[in-house]
């Protein structure tokens, strides 16, 4: 059946899954992943920690099916994680910095009153923000000298959990990243979907540092069996975790949304093959790059939690964020409150669109885009048209029209 695996770095902890040619998960497991608070608003992880979760998720994955059926890997990733490790040793010189984390506050602050946070929006739709991590690196290059020289002279890379992976998995050959991952970090022009001089400038990142950016989907590494549990098996498939969640629930069409419902949800459509520039506080970013080099575009908002956690709230919340989008066409709901049948109902009636729930697979969106990414990359399925009737869906709900609200 041609089984792939895939892997899902979080700032929470790490889940591995193998996915069949019919979607179905054969097995999944995960491992839990500590945050480190060394100072009030700053949050870290131990890159070691990351690659024993890896390791350990994978290891009872495969515990539970054949591994020698497997034939590609996904990987998706919290894309706002930043971490450093040493080129040749892979050991790291410190703690990764988290999504989480606002030490760069100062920095944004100075470079925003300097002028410049029209010219870094306009190359790469994103404002000045400590989650991204170009200004983590310049807090470091002025916070950690030594560490910092060691970045400039070559000897540490630097880049997302999903680059370190491969790093890790690779026995340090490869440093590579895929588009949706580089999108999120200033140092990309969406425009010419690479690194840009002039950004990498500002905030004074020597590019060498920076990975390769490869396709989404597609050969990019190979594994090496002595350092990852004896696999020798092609890395496939790389994405954040929003653009992988959008892979996981088939939103393939311009206007397709997928919503976790969560303590803060998160929301996330695909705009098609030019990126989309929002004045309703949504952020651009890249979705994918295909092998033939066409990246696909999204805009992604975040539905802050309601007071009470009310049914209406959390509808109302997350519609407020739907309202900002330019174009919607179905709206697609994961995560635990999605249980909730009413919420569901309340969501197509007030954006008039159709809310089609996913079902629990244990898995989620993120892993499960991280393993169609991995299929796509193997052949296992031809086309991301393959993919559209295999998300698993549990119920849809249609807008009564007598309720409908409109946005």
């Amino acid at each position: 059946m041609s089984p792939v695996l895939g892997i899902d770095a979080g700032s929470t902890g790490v889940t591995a899954v193998v996915v069949d040619v019919d979607g179905s998960i054969r097995s999944h497991a995960r491992r839990d992943l500590a945050q480190h608070h060394p100072e009030p608003g700053c949050v870290e992880h131990a890159p070691e920690e990351i690659w024993q979760a890896t390791l350990e998720a994978v290891r009872q994955v495969l515990a539970r099916t054949d591994a020698a059926g497997l034939t590609g890997i996904g990987i998706t990733d919290q894309r706002d994680t930043l971490l450093l490790w040493d080129r040749e040793t892979l050991g790291a010189p410190r703690r990764a910095i988290g999504g989480q984390d606002r030490r760069t506050t100062q920095v944004c602050a100075r470079l925003r009153a300097e002028g410049h946070e029209a010219r870094v929006r306009a190359l790469t739709g994103l404002p000045l923000d400590p989650r991204f991590a170009a200004t983590r690196l310049t807090w470091l290059a002025e916070h950690e000298p030594r560490t910092w020289g060691l970045v400039e002279a070559d000897r540490y890379a630097v880049g997302s959990a999903g680059s370190y992976l491969v790093a890790r998995m690779t026995r340090g050959v490869e440093h590579v990243t895929d588009v949706s991952n580089a999108s999120r970090t200033l140092l990309l022009d969406l425009t010419t979907g690479d690194w840009s001089d002039e950004l990498c400038a500002l905030f004074g990142v020597p590019r060498d540092a920076l990975p390769e950016i490869v396709p989404s989907w597609g050969e990019v590494a190979t594994t090496d069996p002595r350092s990852f549990l004896g696999l020798s098996l092609p890395v496939t498939g790389l994405a954040g975790h929003g653009p992988a969640a959008l892979v996981g629930r088939a939103c393939f069409d311009a206007g397709d949304t997928q919503c976790t419902y969560a303590a803060a949800s998160t929301i996330v459509t695909h705009t098609g093959a030019e990126p989309v520039r929002s004045d309703g506080g949504l952020l651009t970013t890249a979705a994918w790059r295909s092998p033939a080099g066409r990246d696909a575009f999204a805009l992604e908002g975040t539905a802050p939690a309601a007071d009470g956690e009310s049914v209406e709230a959390v509808a109302s919340g997350v519609g407020d964020v739907l309202a900002a989008l330019p174009v919607l066409t179905s709206v697609r709901v994961d995560g635990p409150a999605s249980a909730d049948d009413l919420l569901c109902q309340l969501q197509a009636d007030r954006t008039g669109r159709p809310v089609e729930r996913a079902a629990r697979d244990h898995a989620g969106a993120g892993p499960r885009g991280a393993a169609y990414l991995a299929g796509l990359g193997t052949g296992l399925w031809p086309s991301t048209d393959a993919l559209r009737d295999l998300w698993p869906l549990d119920r849809r709900f249609t807008p009564r029209e007598s309720a409908q609200i409109s946005l």
